[in-house]
């Protein structure tokens, strides 16, 4: 009974942990990209703002103060830097890296919406409701993503064995997904089948940084904040495996 409940509990621990990651992740880019610029696409007092967020929901989070609030707070910061990466020029990505980060983010601004969700004293519906919307739209835009982007579909062709067939039944698994969450029904069926799925493609096409750092002009620490937004995604499914009710569709 206990090793069930430290099991149920796992993900959540992470979770809480991940605004740590990511304020380390972003110093970390910000000083690999100065190597070749004279001065930061972001003013450094919006920085160091955006750092002292980051770090201060991660402790908060961590001693589950204010878990709904300060989730929020993280939601709202990820979508600052989707906002960011379209409006400011002088960050200088291609459209398809873009979309490829924006995408990521998306999808764990769905995962805290949900984790806000589930620490009230009563669930929030609503909130669930547009956590689930959201990972929807994140499916959505990771279909897209593998059928439209060259660079993407040429990844997925390199790593992943059975060609085109293969990328035709990632899409159908991860198409179903986007359409259970946005109907609110077997979430905890398509969940598993997610983590299976998103979790391949993590580790074969994410996880070769190499590939993407020499071959695709991906730099070093926006591949690895990929794979940290990718691991968040995958422990958020983990939660709704565990935590969220496997709603199915009476007539």
């Amino acid at each position: 009974m206990a090793s069930a409940y430290w099991l149920r509990k796992l993900p959540e621990f992470f979770i809480a942990r991940f605004p740590f990651l990511n304020a380390i992740s972003l110093l970390l880019l910000l000083a690999e990209r100065a190597q070749n610029e004279s001065y930061p696409p972001i003013q450094p007092k919006v920085i160091y703002t955006h750092i002292g967020i980051f770090v201060a929901c991660g402790f908060l989070l961590s001693f589950r103060y204010k878990c709904k609030e300060v989730s929020l707070v993280y939601c709202g910061q990820m979508l600052y830097l989707v906002y960011t990466l379209f409006t400011n020029t002088q960050m200088d990505y291609t459209q398809w890296q873009k979309i490829r980060m924006a995408s990521r983010h998306i999808g764990c601004v769905g995962i805290f919406l949900l984790f806000s969700s589930i620490f009230e004293n009563l669930p929030s519906k609503q909130l669930q409701k547009l956590g689930e919307t959201v990972i929807g739209l994140f499916l959505m835009a990771f279909v897209y993503i593998l059928n439209d982007s060259v660079e993407d579909k040429k990844s997925f062709l390199y790593h992943v064995p059975g060609g085109d067939w293969s990328r035709y039944f990632f899409t159908l698994v991860l198409a179903a997904g986007a359409i259970s969450f946005f109907s609110g029904h077997f979430l905890r069926d398509m969940s598993i089948s997610v983590i299976v799925m998103f979790g391949i493609l993590t580790i074969l096409i994410d996880c070769d940084i190499n590939y993407w750092v020499e071959g695709n002009r991906m730099l070093f620490w926006n591949q690895v904040r990929i794979i940290i937004d990718d691991l968040c995604i995958l422990l958020g499914f983990a939660m709704i495996v565990v935590r969220i009710d496997n709603r199915v569709k009476v007539e």
